[in-house]
């Protein structure tokens, strides 16, 4: 198989300001690519663009709320207005959300989840696929979790919108996959990142309980997402589409 080559292409990663966005972003600058990174964290986003530098790379910083879908807009126009052309994107915005059964969601709680993750992957794919057609190229993977491919108590919204990532990657990498663009999504379980430190509220033991969770007895680690994440990217998955890849340890 060739090797991943991402020189000088153009790559948009949303929700790149930590965790797993900061070590796709900081994967692909490794790999040649020029990064633009999006998020509403300022000072987040900036550590992830020294960091792509120290990768050997450019990068940029645009905040971005992905729920004011201007401001998305504004984010894939970054990318071609700063490398020229938008080659991957990768849609990694997201909540927690809260822990609570199905009857007792609030209103509000229900619509930010649904807002935030999935809207906001369909708003990102919305102005990416306008300049990938503009191209006849592109790859998007879309950050769904295992929690779009099974459920999970007491997280109804999240698995709704995990759902619904799922169905939206599926439908568009039909429609689009003669164009020359490939729509895939990540599925991993619980992840060594910010999220999770906020879905447990900092609880080591919890967390050491979701990894025991595994086959692997371990969680899994944003590096190891990133490289799922360019894997399906590059063109060593060149007949990959409308799939969620797994990354589960096993279950």
């Amino acid at each position: 198989m060739s090797e991943q080559d991402f020189d000088g292409h153009g790559v948009l990663v949303v929700g790149g300001t930590g965790g797993i966005g900061r070590a796709t972003a900081v994967a692909f600058a490794a790999k040649g690519a020029r990064v633009v990174v999006a998020g509403r964290n300022e000072a987040g986003g900036a550590e992830t663009v020294a960091a792509i530098k120290a990768a050997g790379s450019e990068g940029r910083f645009v905040r971005t709320d992905v729920t004011r879908i201007d401001e998305v807009e504004g984010a894939c126009a970054a990318v071609v207005g700063s490398f020229g052309r938008l080659d991957h994107a990768f849609n990694n915005a997201g909540w927690e959300g809260t822990m609570e059964k199905t009857a007792d969601i609030s209103p509000e709680n229900w619509d930010r989840m649904i807002s935030i993750k999935l809207n906001g992957v369909w708003a990102g794919m919305k102005f990416q696929l306008r300049q990938m057609l503009a191209q006849k190229s592109g790859t998007i993977v879309n950050m769904a979790g295992s929690w779009g491919l099974v459920g999970f108590p007491n997280y109804a919204s999240y698995c709704a919108a995990a759902h619904g990532i799922m169905g939206l990657t599926r439908a568009a990498s039909l429609e689009y996959a003669r164009e020359g663009i490939r729509i895939n999504a990540v599925c991993p379980g619980a992840v060594k990142a910010p999220l999770l430190d906020r879905m447990t509220g900092g609880d080591e033991t919890a967390q050491d309980q979701f990894g025991q969770s595994t086959a692997m007895g371990r969680l899994c680690l944003p590096e190891e997402v990133a490289d799922a994440v360019l894997w399906l990217s590059s063109a060593q998955s060149s007949y990959v589409n409308g799939h969620g890849l797994e990354l589960n340890g096993g279950g």
